[in-house]
């Protein structure tokens, strides 16, 4: 996919964001949700997504839609689901422009987040993530119709099609039956979950030795494992997915550096401008340079 041939342009699209400061709908925050009629030069370019899933349902068309450096192609029916942290991307079908709805949220509740984490599972690769729902495309079409009506009791009408929406995916994800990764060894195996891991806690994982916890290993232990496996430390690894967050999220210039700063939980604009300089040679104000 070339992407200096693609522009972002649209023949419709309708937008609720709130990124910076998402609405509560009961126990379920919102981050945005809309729907987009592409031109056939549409591409919805590479930006990373924060602490959110998100859901790109395929009303009509075709085209793909990008998981980190992985392309998936979609068509009418689909339905992908995006992990936090995930760097994505859409691009249309130049013969039969892709029309999607999209909708971003977490939640607050710790039962069902608690059943969200567990999406988070290196078995859910991408082509994994790619599945079909009628219910869960006709109730975000719903609420988009909802968001836009103006009508009495619209907060009461959109908590609970969110709630659906939420339950309707999680019974979806929950009811499969996906392999193990058996073909990998003890050790490979433990990497491939830290990676993953590290993956989509890039804004919420804090200090390195909260790993002890979620594998219920000894951070020395998996520290050893780690680098005897991959040749890389846990930190050095961890600190390259932060930093490459970071450049998208500079390019992307929705947040200002200081922002990117606290959310990658550096200890001051300083240490993380030090750092990003380091790593790619220019000072976070010329990131828009970077490839």
């Amino acid at each position: 996919m070339n992407n200096e041939k693609k522009k972002t342009e649209f023949l419709f699209h309708i937008n609720c964001e709130h990124r910076n400061n998402p609405l509560k709908f009961g126990s379920l925050r919102l981050i945005q949700i809309g729907r987009t009629f592409c031109s056939p030069t549409t591409a919805i370019l590479p930006h990373v997504h924060l602490d959110w899933f998100e859901l790109t349902i395929v009303t009509g068309g075709k085209g793909s839609v990008a998981a980190g450096n992985q392309l998936i192609p979609i068509k009418e029916g689909d339905i992908f689901l995006s992990l936090p942290c995930e760097t994505h991307a859409v691009y249309s079908d130049e013969q039969n422009p892709l029309k999607y709805d999209f909708f971003s949220f977490f939640t607050v509740d710790e039962e069902k987040r608690s059943r969200l984490e567990n999406l988070l599972s290196p078995v859910y690769t991408p082509e994994k993530r790619l599945f079909r729902n009628e219910k869960i495309e006709y109730l975000v079409a719903a609420a988009i119709e909802e968001i836009n009506s103006g009508l009495p009791d619209g907060n009461a009408v959109l908590t609970a099609l969110f709630e659906q929406v939420l339950l309707y995916l999680l019974r979806d994800f929950e009811g499969r039956k996906i392999s193990a990764l058996t073909h990998l060894s003890d050790a490979e195996l433990l990497c491939y979950k830290l990676i993953h891991y590290l993956d989509t806690h890039v804004y919420s994982l804090k200090n390195l030795y909260e790993l002890s916890a979620v594998t219920n290993y000894n951070y020395s232990y998996l520290s050893a494992v780690f680098h005897k496996t991959t040749g890389a430390t846990i930190a050095e690894y961890f600190h390259g997915k932060k930093l490459e967050a970071a450049k998208e999220l500079l390019k992307e210039g929705k947040l200002k550096t200081s922002e990117i700063a606290e959310l990658l939980n550096y200890s001051s604009i300083y240490a993380f401008s030090k750092a990003f300089k380091h790593r790619y040679g220019v000072p976070p104000s010329q990131a828009s340079t970077l490839a």
